[in-house]
């Protein structure tokens, strides 16, 4: 089996931007402001959002994956988590990330992201297998 590199790197990138514009988009249109912390409300929809577009983007991207799909999926969540953590680094807001967020709910969204694109390509690999050829 072959790692798709440039697949997962893509896919990892599009499930960022995804979530970007639709959770930052949607709170600034909401008129929430994250900067003055994180509810659990708020925590939840973000978490969904991470499963979903992550799901998403794995199920959509691993159509094109010969064999391996669900590791596929897995290594876009990774990517995925790993472009968010750096951004949050790089731009010196780690300690107010994970502050605003808990630690224990910090891991947890990041950890649906990866779950996410692993069932994402899970699913995309057994819908292939039930559509008759």
């Amino acid at each position: 089996m072959k790692i798709q590199w440039l697949r997962v790197l893509l896919g990892g990138f599009l499930i960022e931007v995804i979530l970007a514009v639709v959770l930052v988009g949607g709170f600034a249109l909401a008129g929430v402001d994250l900067a003055k912390g994180i509810s659990p409300g708020i925590a939840t929809i973000i978490g969904v959002g991470c499963f979903v577009a992550a799901f998403g983007v794995a199920f959509w991207l691993g159509r094109g994956v010969a064999a391996g799909v669900a590791l596929h999926g897995f290594l876009m969540g990774v990517v995925a988590t790993l472009l968010y953590v750096a951004l949050v680094a790089g731009s010196g807001q780690w300690s107010s990330a994970v502050a605003g967020y808990g630690a224990t709910t910090f891991a947890t969204l990041n950890g649906l992201r990866i779950l996410g694109g692993l069932l994402g390509g899970m699913m995309s690999q057994r819908q292939r297998r039930l559509v008759p050829a």
